[in-house]
């Protein structure tokens, strides 16, 4: 299930107590950003026992406010806790772009941390819009993440996570054309639109020479 936001979606209500009555332990996949629990259908989802949550996430706090822009850390975390509860399984679908070039490792942690196996995390790299490409980032800079990425990789984390990890450090070893200062420039567009500072949350970009 898949949407828009499927647990938002009333019409999957009427869907999911049809599959109820003809296939009560089939296998459910949901794609969510999990901004809300409190509906009707989570509540039918839950009478499910095969399912699999693929939820969307790339960041943590202040961060996750600005990409995510509309939802609320927190919210977020009470609801993932919820979703925890039923004893279903867990995914997070994670972009690695240059928002979170980063910050994404500490977000992996932070879910290790909080019990989920490394099984649990499909990252990979966002391809739009190009303006928020990691490939943006100075040479210096990205010599650093790839430094990183291959420390991860010989810690052989092993599962999704491992092959996550090659997959962003062969996507960001491929010739790109860049152009930092105008990745700033759309960013100060969309803080004009949604009344935002990006420089202050994301400081650790802002303070990279252009």
């Amino acid at each position: 299930m898949a949407g828009g936001e499927p647990l938002q979606m009333k019409q999957n209500e009427e869907f999911l107590d049809l599959l109820a009555d003809v296939n009560p332990d089939v296998n459910l996949r949901i794609n969510t950003n999990l901004s809300k629990t409190d509906t009707q259908v989570f509540e039918k989802i839950c009478q499910f026992k095969n399912v699999h949550w693929t939820i969307s996430v790339e960041t943590t706090g202040d961060e996750f406010e600005y990409i995510r822009y509309g939802g609320k850390w927190q919210d977020f975390l009470d609801n993932l806790e919820i979703v925890k509860k039923q004893d279903h399984k867990v995914s997070f679908n994670m972009l690695y772009f240059l928002l979170n070039y980063n910050s994404f490792f500490d977000t992996v942690e932070y879910f290790q941390d909080k019990g989920f196996h490394n099984n649990s995390f499909i990252a990979g790299p966002l391809l739009s819009p190009v303006y928020l490409n990691a490939r943006h980032l100075p040479k210096s800079v990205l010599e650093l993440v790839k430094i990183k990425l291959q420390n991860k990789i010989n810690q052989k984390p092993g599962y999704l996570l491992e092959e996550s990890y090659k997959n962003i450090l062969n996507y960001i070893n491929e010739p790109f054309e860049k152009d930092l200062s105008n990745s700033l420039s759309q960013l100060k567009v969309m803080d004009q639109r949604r009344n935002l500072d990006s420089s202050k949350v994301f400081k650790d970009l802002y303070n990279i020479p252009t």
